[in-house]
């Protein structure tokens, strides 16, 4: 099992610090999601997937992380 950080937009993987690869299999293994996690708060990255890949190359889990927008962080505010 691998566990990479990937652009959403560029769809390039993470590699390393200022670092990107093209192809899955060049990118750092995080090994766990909370780790991917973690580096994803860490970092500047914008719209940011974990991939969490297997043996079998056809199937991948593919997380989405996504930044709150300042409007998306406001709480609704009720109708009177």
């Amino acid at each position: 099992m691998q566990v990479v950080l990937r652009h959403a937009g560029l769809d390039l993987y993470y590699a390393g610090r200022k670092h990107w690869a093209g192809n899955p299999d060049s990118a750092l293994d995080l090994e766990t999601i909370e780790r991917a996690t973690e580096l994803s708060r860490e970092e500047p990255f914008g719209e940011m997937d974990i991939v969490v890949t297997s043996d079998d190359p056809s199937r991948e889990l593919v997380l989405p992380l996504r930044r709150k927008r300042a409007a998306d962080a406001e709480p609704l505010s009720t109708a009177a």
